[in-house]
């Protein structure tokens, strides 16, 4: 375990958060209490955050008289957290996040945030995932929350960090990639980054954190600064590009087939397919088994070369039956050959079953088979 690790699990080990947040609520009137719990769904027990109308109507009282509430709590609650008795949980919460966010360039998305830090320094029973969230929003004073909109997902944000330069690094990625107009691997797109982006885009944060977290890269932070826009994505193949374009974010079924035989680079059974393209979670869409057999059957740059198995054509597949494939083989061969041949050279092109190979090869009307076993076309 890295010295940070060992540094993270004690500071985190030494806050029991749930214990601590209940404890901290209970401080509250009962009504304050189930308000906050419904308005921000902060109990494991609470199906979605609540609306104002929601709980007015539970109450009988007017939405305004809930926002009053509402307001009147999360104030409560922050002068609560200044108390000696919570001082310390609270300065313990905070340095482990502003630790967190300064290893990863000093932003995380939200989602990442909980999967990777919340989920790795607490226990969360009792409470959800948006107890914790809310504690950094009402009560740490050194970070911001970047609401999700069309062009970023939601992130928090050290407030030293000058968010609008990450913006324009982002922007400066964006400009690189419609440049190149196609798909770049990682190394070579964070090479160009590197030496073309951001000499043009004034980080100034980003000496200080590398020079106090000397373990990390500026990959990390170029990693971590990417992964909160919308615009630019990593597809299934791990080469990055604008997620409006089709080998990135494809929405045409035959995009998403094409990226997934060329991750695999195999043939695939059209139910195999299916299932890869459901799990690449390209969008909401569930696409079933039979839609990607008629998409594959009218797609001629694909061969069923054995029973729903597809494989692409410019694999080297020959389209046609296995007939039509044993003639082909005898004909570029120029003379005749032994079954075993002809099935080795068969079972390149198909996945088949010998017998399948046999009852095509003693078709009178296409082979002749001679005295000495070798067959020849007719």
């Amino acid at each position: 375990m890295s010295a940070f690790h060992k540094f993270m699990t004690h500071m985190s080990n030494n806050v029991d958060f749930e214990k601590f947040f209940l404890t901290m609520l209970e401080e509250l009137a009962s009504r304050e209490q189930e308000v906050l719990k419904k308005r921000y769904q902060l109990t494991g027990d609470i199906a979605q955050k609540n609306t104002l109308k929601q709980i007015g109507d539970e109450y009988g009282i007017t939405r305004e008289r809930v926002r009053q509430i509402e307001k009147e709590a999360i104030s409560k609650l922050v002068r609560i957290a200044k108390a000696e008795e919570y001082l310390q949980e609270i300065e313990a919460i905070n340095a482990t996040l502003v630790q967190y966010l300064e290893r990863r360039g000093g932003l995380a998305r939200e989602d990442e945030l909980v999967s990777e830090h919340l989920t790795d320094s607490y226990n969360l029973n009792a409470l959800h995932q948006n107890a914790y969230l809310f504690i950094l929003e009402h009560m740490l004073d050194n970070v911001d929350r970047h609401n999700e909109n069309d062009d970023y997902h939601s992130f928090w944000v050290l407030k030293a960090v000058e968010r609008d330069s990450i913006f324009s690094f982002i922007n400066g990625v964006i400009e690189h990639l419609v440049g190149k107009s196609a798909v770049q691997e990682e190394k070579d797109l964070l090479d160009s980054i590197k030496s073309q982006v951001l000499v043009k885009v004034d980080l100034a944060h980003i000496d200080p954190l590398m020079s106090k977290h000397s373990d990390v890269s500026v990959d990390d932070f170029i990693n971590s600064y990417l992964s909160v826009t919308k615009k630019i994505e990593k597809n299934i193949l791990g080469s990055w590009g604008l997620t409006e374009w089709a080998d990135v974010k494809p929405k045409k079924l035959a995009d998403k087939i094409h990226l997934v035989f060329k991750k695999n680079e195999k043939p695939l059974h059209f139910r195999d397919v299916a299932e890869l393209i459901n799990t690449a979670d390209f969008d909401k869409k569930n696409i079933c088994a039979a839609t990607v057999h008629n998409e594959l059957i009218a797609n001629d740059g694909y061969i069923l070369i054995g029973r729903g198995i597809y494989a692409k054509k410019d694999w080297g597949y020959t389209p046609g039956t296995v007939t039509d494939i044993i003639s082909q083989i005898l004909t570029e061969n120029t003379k005749p050959m032994s079954k075993e041949d002809i099935y080795e050279q068969v079972l390149k092109q198909r996945q088949v079953n010998p017998s399948t190979i046999y009852l095509s090869l003693i078709n009178k009307n296409k082979f002749n088979k001679l005295s000495n076993g070798m067959f020849e076309l007719k």
